[in-house]
């Protein structure tokens, strides 16, 4: 008889799951994470994220394994932060909607750690300019002029990160009049049997804009800054930075959307702009300002083909304007001889990783970086837009 021993794989009950460890233990926040949580290390060395707390407090955590998945949660503050405050949301007092995630701490304090923030990333891209601001907000709160909820014809709410419940909102402090008006008129539909998920979908959407008067169930609206006072900064600050940059031959915009940049463009230079976009229904909106000067093209930016095959010829001497999603220049290569002829490019992103990435890009197409500005458009948040500056290298 054969000694090899033989290894039997006897199937895993499907109600069976790997067993979950928790210890408990302090630490110092020695970090903020990019989606706002606090960076503790554990006894053995662990990293693990912890939301609702800030950095420099000392604070006692149970963590949660299972198997490769960690997780962890505050037990209790030991040394809070002097900067700590009441949140006005219920919703964040009681854990269930964590939307506003940095809604506990004052605003000065939020708005210094987003420009630690944007300084570090500018120490790592070796930047020669001297330091950053982040231009705050005025209103903190009732500043949102468009949301998305999500309900299952019985609640309706937001969907907390990392969650699968939807926190059943009766009020949002962070949108403005017109749309707690919105908000309340939905509330008074539920339950509403239209609104309960099909199978392929894990909720209904519902969108709402001050600017229009009927919500869009399960239906995509056209991207618009979501802070109506912050945008007009962003406005005036793009008209002040084109009025001292040289006059080029043409100005391209890359992902114009449906013009909330290229107006100022139009209005502030003398020269014809090729406002470039891919979504179609942000293009009609465009074409529906009959903008002087304007030539709207539309072209996917995230397509390498679409960019060789339909960019405009692109001559020596333009500028180049661009207000791109998240993944900020996905096809930089394809991209790069617009940016190796442009004699300035003026960057705006709603995503500091990206924007880090994408500037050592423009270096090395022979631009340098002559000003970096952080934006706050999401108060109570940890989201920050970089307005930034670079011209060709002498």
């Amino acid at each position: 008889m054969s000694r090899r021993k033989v290894k039997v794989n006897q199937p895993r009950s499907k109600g069976l799951s790997a067993t979950v460890v928790k210890d408990s233990f302090t630490g110092i926040v020695r970090d903020l994470s990019t989606d706002g949580r606090g960076v503790v290390q554990a006894p053995d060395g662990q990293v693990v994220f912890v939301a609702g707390v800030w950095q420099g407090e000392k604070v006692e955590i149970e963590r949660s394994r299972r198997g490769k998945s960690t997780s962890a949660e505050l037990i209790s503050l030991l040394q809070p932060l002097d900067a700590r405050r009441t949140p006005e949301c219920e919703y964040h007092r009681d854990g269930s909607c964590g939307g506003c995630p940095w809604m506990f701490v004052d605003y000065p304090t939020q708005i210094k750690q987003k420009q630690a923030r944007l300084e570090k990333v500018l120490e790592r891209i070796n930047s020669n300019i001297a330091g950053c601001s982040v231009l705050g907000a005025r209103e903190t709160l009732n500043y949102r002029n468009r949301a998305q909820f999500k309900s299952d014809g019985v609640k309706l709410g937001y969907v907390a990160q990392g969650s699968h419940k939807i926190a059943d909102v009766t009020h949002c402090p962070v949108l403005n009049e017109v749309n707690q008006v919105h908000l309340r008129a939905l509330r008074q539909s539920l339950p509403n049997s239209d609104w309960r998920p099909n199978k392929k979908r894990q909720w209904t959407t519902i969108d709402i804009d001050d600017e229009r008067g009927t919500p869009l169930v399960n239906q995509r609206q056209g991207f618009r800054q979501g802070n109506s006072e912050q945008n007009e900064q962003l406005r005036v600050w793009l008209r002040n930075r084109l009025a001292n940059l040289s006059r080029p031959n043409t100005v391209f915009e890359l992902f114009c959307g449906s013009g909330n940049l290229t107006e100022v463009i139009a209005e502030q230079v003398d020269v014809p702009v090729i406002a470039i976009e891919g979504d179609e229904m942000s293009l009609d909106a465009l074409s529906a300002r009959n903008l002087s000067k304007v030539k709207p093209v539309r072209i996917n930016l995230f397509s390498e083909h679409s960019i060789v095959d339909d960019m405009p010829n692109c001559q020596s001497g333009i500028g180049v304007v661009l207000d791109p999603p998240r993944d900020g220049l996905k096809e930089r290569e394809a991209l790069k001889p617009w940016f190796t002829r442009a004699e300035w490019v003026v960057y705006v992103s709603c995503d500091l990783a990206t924007w880090e990435r994408d500037a050592a890009f423009l270096h090395s197409c022979g631009l340098d970086l002559d000003e970096a500005t952080g934006l706050d458009m999401f108060p109570q948040t940890p989201h920050i837009e970089t307005l930034s500056v670079f011209t060709r290298r002498a």
